[in-house]
């Protein structure tokens, strides 16, 4: 039988799995399969999903997955069995999650940034700097019902007392509150206390020591602690979660966040590519939208969940298609988040669907701002830092047209400069995360196969002149056969340029004096060559901030124009 790789992300409303094997010598998807997600209720609930879904990939293709009677076994008891399983997980509550550092600056914003590729919701910070004497600090331990706790900062060699204070507190912590599932402890502080910690608070298999996470005074290398957090991670889920430890004992495997998974496979796309520009993903499902960006050898990400508000619900109305009263939207909403996978029924539902998208998506890319002052996002201008690609994944974008996809990531994202986006339709990113520890060689190839949709490559033009004043002008060449094309881009338009089908074509942006289009100065232009895609080129001079008529009924015309421009 031939070699293949299975890979299986349990996620908050579907559990989907990847088959990889070998074609003509080279890894590529060979099947997949999805069944709803089961971790309520007691393991054989869970247990029999796994046993479908495992049945459905087995059925079409030949691998063992299951015993003679179709039940989940020790797979290295099958013949024919995957050389490997990977496993990752968005389902379940997020962590409650401690952290506790020396400083803001140097221990706990750090921590801030390793624990959100982790699914934690961060319930309680202590820095140390306050100097809460003992008995407050501990009250406060007491009374946040963690599950995991993350130690950091401090130099190598530094001050103790702070440190050594907070570890005698969490031995208490630890041993006294009775908890059917133990608490995780990650030390990634001083270490010169890193043995004291252990054998002070005597947590045993959930105390979790990696090497400071403070290189030297104001470097982090979170890297250097995603083993421990893995290993906290795992631990908890499989006390959480009835059935997960059987299924993941039975298949030889790990389980790990799917957000670190998908952040595996962008950290190794922005390290692969050559064009020195970051990689930025984003998945946006029914209720949360991921976001996970890689430049500069640097990973950040977070999952980001947006409560339903006035302000919110404004942002989100001034930017739909759909004339509809603020009542009727709002409760749509509100309805929305009680029933996240519910699927739009009508026009107007779609409309108000998209329009609440694009306000999430703007949300989360300022979420990571606030996160890491470094990723290049403005809440008014857009993504002012140069990413390439940009891979769109999640159900929104799967269950939207690929111009519809295009659009709210568009008017969501407010991208500059020159970029590609691309869609992640099959979510490989997170399938050959969990698998890559195993074998390299399969995330090389399955993405060197041309796995992502091409949507569109964006042409941003960076422009303060009026509405209707010429700022571009781009000059088609489709080929010998072919004649020149032109295009005069005004300031306020959004066009869309078809590109050749299984063909290059190439574009030469002859931006005015004072339009930036990204390529290093206001003026400067070039030639550009772009690949076939779904929607085609699309040049977006309509200016930073985007500027929408006030009135409702001209500013409803306007987004639908625009829509209508790329597609319908």
């Amino acid at each position: 039988m031939p070699k293949t790789y299975l890979s299986l992300d349990i996620g908050k409303s579907q559990t989907q799995a990847w088959l990889f094997a070998q074609k003509d010598g080279t890894w590529a998807v060979q099947g997949t399969a999805s069944v709803p997600s089961a971790i309520e209720g007691d393991g054989d609930q869970f247990r029999k999903s796994i046993q479908k879904l495992l049945s459905q990939i087995e059925q079409s293709h030949e691998v063992r997955l299951l015993d003679d009677h179709g039940k989940i076994t020790n797979i290295r008891r099958l013949d024919g069995a995957p050389a490997s399983i990977g496993m990752s997980m968005s389902a379940g509550k997020p962590l409650r999650t401690a952290l506790i550092g020396l400083s803001e600056a140097y221990s706990i914003a750090p921590l801030r940034r390793l624990v959100s590729l982790f699914n934690c919701e961060v319930v309680l910070e202590v820095n140390l700097q306050e100097n809460l004497n003992a008995t407050t600090q501990l009250d406060r331990l007491l009374t946040s019902d963690v599950e995991l706790y993350v130690i950091g900062g401090g130099a190598n060699g530094g001050a103790q007392k702070a440190l050594k204070t907070v570890i005698d507190n969490l031995r208490l912590v630890y041993h006294l509150i009775p908890r059917a599932i133990r608490p995780q402890i990650v030390y990634c502080g001083n270490q010169e206390l890193a043995e004291y910690a252990q054998s002070e608070i005597e947590a045993g298999l959930d105390m979790h020591l990696a090497s400071n996470i403070q290189t030297n005074p104001g470097q982090e290398d979170p890297s250097l602690v995603w083993k421990a957090m893995l290993k906290a991670f795992e631990r908890l889920r499989l006390q959480q979660i009835p059935g997960l430890a059987e299924v993941v004992s039975d298949l030889r495997t790990h389980v790990i966040p799917s957000d670190f998974s998908a952040g595996r496979m962008v950290r190794f796309l922005e390290r692969s590519s050559g064009n020195g520009k970051g990689v930025l993903m984003l998945r946006v499902d029914a209720d949360t939208v991921s976001v996970i960006a890689a430049r500069d050898q640097k990973l950040d990400g977070l999952c980001h969940r947006l409560d339903v508000n006035d302000e919110v619900l404004t942002a989100a109305k001034a930017l739909s298609i759909q004339i509809t009263d603020m009542n009727s939207f709002a409760a749509y909403i509100y309805n929305r988040a009680l029933f996240p996978e519910y699927i739009p029924a009508t026009l107007e539902d779609l409309g108000i669907e998209h329009s609440w998208a694009r306000v999430r998506i703007r949300e989360a890319l300022a979420a990571l701002q606030e996160l890491d002052p470094d990723f290049g996002y403005n809440p008014s201008l857009g993504l002012v830092r140069a990413y390439e690609p940009i891979i769109l994944s999640g159900s929104e974008m799967r269950l939207a047209l690929p111009h519809q996809g295009l659009m709210l990531a568009l008017d969501g994202i407010l991208p500059h400069g020159i970029t590609t986006i691309l869609q992640d339709e099959q979510s490989l990113l997170t399938a050959l995360g969990s698998l890559a520890p195993y074998d390299p060689m399969l995330a090389v190839q399955v993405l060197d196969n041309q796995v992502f949709t091409n949507l569109a490559t964006i042409i941003s033009v960076g422009t303060q002149t009026s509405e209707g004043q010429k700022v571009l002008q781009i000059e088609v060449n489709e080929g010998e056969q072919m004649p020149r094309l032109y295009h005069k881009i005004q300031a306020g338009d959004l066009k869309r340029i078809e590109t050749l089908v299984n063909s290059k074509t190439e574009l030469y942006l002859s931006p005015q004096d004072d339009s930036d289009v990204g390529m290093g100065l206001p003026g400067l232009g070039g030639w550009v060559t772009v690949l076939d895609s779904k929607v085609g080129v699309v040049v977006d001079a309509r200016g930073r901030p985007l500027n929408l008529p006030v009135d409702e009924i001209a500013r409803a015309e306007k987004l639908h124009n625009w829509l209508w421009e790329l597609g319908g």
